[in-house]
């Protein structure tokens, strides 16, 4: 079985995991935002300014630990070089809330990326463009959940890049990514 279908398989069983009804909160959002990436190691480039959006889904148990699986467009690459993939990371982090609904969240987990689209100064780069990509997500947000069940979150990532982005070029992504999270609480 290939690597990404195993961490699928793994991330749909955690989000089904069933507890008691009171022990958790499934939740599902859509989010939005812009990124700040380059490339690296063999190749620096600079920075560029691109944009993120997806979808998430995911639960808290009873001792606060979030696991979530998001589907995400994310653009990526630097200097001249535009690489847009559609990513899934599974997540997984401890939140701290206060009785009056706000949250933080610290998370971690792994990303497998699927470019979708390259430009690049020489067209002949984006030829060598790799597929699968794999990343290492860190991030922090901070959320404020509604009476009646909404939540809304700022979230600041930073994604390193695990696999070379190209086969003939040892470089890899890396990106601050910056979203506003839109939800409702399942159930």
């Amino acid at each position: 079985m290939k690597m990404h279908g195993l961490l699928m398989i793994v991330a749909i069983a955690l989000l089904a995991y069933a507890g008691p009804a009171t022990a958790q909160t499934k939740f599902v959002a859509i989010s939005g935002g812009a990124t700040l990436g380059d490339l690296c190691c063999g190749v620096n480039t600079d920075s560029r300014w691109g944009g993120t959006a997806g979808i998430a889904a995911g639960m808290r148990n009873w001792n606060h630990v979030v696991f979530n699986l998001e589907g995400n467009w994310v653009q990526k690459g630097g200097g001249d070089t535009r690489l847009d993939y559609i990513e899934v990371p599974f997540l997984v982090g401890g939140t701290y809330g206060s009785g009056s609904g706000l949250r933080t969240r610290a998370y971690t987990g792994i990303g497998i990326a699927f470019p979708i689209s390259c430009s690049a100064p020489v067209a002949s780069t984006c030829d060598q463009k790799k597929s699968p990509e794999w990343a290492w997500p860190i991030g922090l947000q901070f959320g404020k959940w509604t009476p009646s069940g909404a939540f809304f979150a700022l979230d600041v990532r930073y994604s390193i890049g695990l696999s070379d982005a190209f086969d003939t070029i040892f470089a890899s992504n890396r990106s601050w990514q910056f979203r506003l999270f839109v939800g409702k609480r399942l159930g």
